[in-house]
């Protein structure tokens, strides 16, 4: 039924009326190529956070749930919603401020640095978006929409955000082709829309948002004006800076020649233009240094660095074989023994360790310490292992991160594997893993595992329990993106960001 301001006369007879608003909500999303990029796929360029569909319908078929016991998968086998409480991640999206036509309204959220601040703010701004960011809208039918005149306008919260163009005709819409999306692929429920790529564009311009902001949307026609969306602008005023120490650890020489692990070539483009600048973080690599424990060893007779040159040799230690001795019943985890050595020695012999002999997970100097290691340690079915970030289970079954991560031999190219790992020590855990329900683990929301395409998912998914077989994420490759409540998340990490 459509809303209506009702005239007090009546439209002359073959005139229609313009007081009756169909009914509709409209939506900022991200698009599937970015205009500002010349038409190229998102790699994290800005923050951009929603409700995804198959996060709270049953659109996607799940076939185990590995989340708990990889050895005793749970078959599932239907379509479900992809997080496992799905009301309680509603209530982390839900609009306290608006619900048009009587319907619950989720915002979007959109993350980006202002550009030409001037006075005391001018250390906050970025030329990063100084050009802005186009975002697709989407029009969510609920009457059957016309070309009724109804036009769509934009009221910023701020005067530092800027949106182009500032409305929007129906007609515009209506110029495209209607689709149809999935809400319940057992029932085929769908929603009918319109979708407008690269509508919009989005800028925060000459000022910062000391606040988080909004660009609210109007649906008008004739008198009747009506909110019909939102979206949430982040807060962008406080930048979180982090400090990067970069460790290439040398084990073996080649014909007398140091063996450099040779990593991702731009770090400093994977932190700051693809990952950790959606949480308002600008991420500085401090120091780059070559690690070298063949050298030490002869230098130093270091018991730690012979042991450790020494076991990985030995291909049982190597592929995560070798009997634990504390547990007969176990074997030891070659990553994990590898990684928290590594931070050992370092400690002892580093560079740039931290001021006044503080040990690497003190909380009080804000450097993270990322180690490149040529070694290739795998788990015990074969599996290489790409990198593993330092972290402590409590007897609270919360997780304690530390300040350092490993990559290994098969994640030193891999802008996934870094930024996952790097990801750990600043808090955040898979997006999988159950903890607790102490919010202090920072595991808000739980998903089956290698279904989305978040940075802290998996790029593989189950589909098979005997014998394991996998197959892959179908945004493997495309894994760019962090969860608004996310970027939260980081900003608090007390021991690796300063403001």
């Amino acid at each position: 039924m459509a809303v209506c301001n009702f005239p007090q006369t009546s439209p002359q007879i073959g005139q229609a009326s313009t007081s009756c608003l169909r009914k509709f909500t409209i939506h900022f999303r991200r698009p599937a190529k970015l205009k500002q990029k010349k038409v190229t796929t998102y790699k994290g360029e800005y923050g951009f956070d929603w409700l995804r569909d198959e996060y709270i319908y049953p659109i996607e078929e799940v076939l185990y749930d590995d989340r708990e016991d990889l050895s005793h998968p749970k078959p599932i086998n239907k379509y479900c919603a992809l997080c496992l409480d799905s009301e309680k991640l509603k209530l982390e999206y839900l609009s306290k401020s608006i619900k048009p036509h009587g319907q619950d309204y989720y915002p979007a959220w959109l993350s980006i640095f202002a550009s030409k601040v001037k006075n005391d703010n001018a250390d906050k701004g970025s030329d990063m978006h100084k050009d802005g960011v186009y975002l697709d809208l989407q029009l969510d039918e609920i009457d059957k929409i016309i070309n009724d005149g109804t036009e769509i306008f934009f009221k910023p919260s701020e005067r530092c955000l800027k949106i182009t163009p500032e409305k929007i005709s129906i007609e515009k819409f209506l110029k495209t082709s209607i689709k149809k999306r999935s809400i319940n692929k057992d029932t085929d429920t769908e929603i009918s829309y319109y979708l407008l790529e690269n509508a919009i564009k989005i800028m925060c311009q000459g000022d910062t948002l000391k606040e988080h902001g909004q660009i609210k949307v109007f649906a008008k026609l004739g008198s009747t004006e009506i909110e019909v969306g939102q979206l949430m602008v982040y807060q962008n005023d406080s930048i979180g800076e982090a400090n990067l120490v970069v460790v290439n650890v040398i084990t073996e020489y080649d014909n007398n020649n140091k063996v450099i692990p040779q990593s991702h070539p731009s770090l400093d483009d994977i932190f700051n233009n693809q990952s950790f600048n959606q949480a308002m973080i600008k991420v500085k690599i401090k120091a780059t240094e070559n690690f070298d424990l063949v050298e030490l060893r002869n230098k130093t007779n270091d018991k730690d660095i012979i042991d450790f040159l020494y076991d990985i040799k030995d291909s049982t230690y190597m592929k995560s074989q070798r009997k634990n001795p504390k547990d007969s019943q176990k074997t030891i985890e070659s990553a994990s023994d590898i990684k928290n050595r590594l931070i050992k020695i370092y400690e002892k012999f580093g560079k740039n360790i931290p001021a006044d002999g503080k040990p690497i997970h003190d909380e009080k100097h804000h450097n993270t310490y990322l180690l490149f290691t040529n070694l290739n340690p795998t788990m015990s079915n074969g599996v290489a292992v790409g990198g593993e970030a330092c972290g402590k289970m409590t007897s609270s079954h919360v997780i304690e991160w530390g300040n350092g991560l490993v990559i290994f031999q098969s994640g030193l190219k891999d802008r996934h594997i870094i930024i996952h790992e790097a990801a750990h020590s600043f808090t955040l855990p898979h997006t999988f893993e159950t903890f607790s329900e102490n919010d202090s683990a920072n595991n808000k929301h739980i998903f089956y595992r290698g279904y989305t395409e978040n940075v802290m998912d998996y790029n593989a998914y189950l589909i098979s329990g005997k014998p394991l077989v996998y197959d892959q994420n179908k945004y493997d490759g495309q894994m760019y993106s962090f969860f608004k409540w996310q970027w939260d998340l980081m900003r608090k990490d007390k021991k690796s960001i300063k403001y």
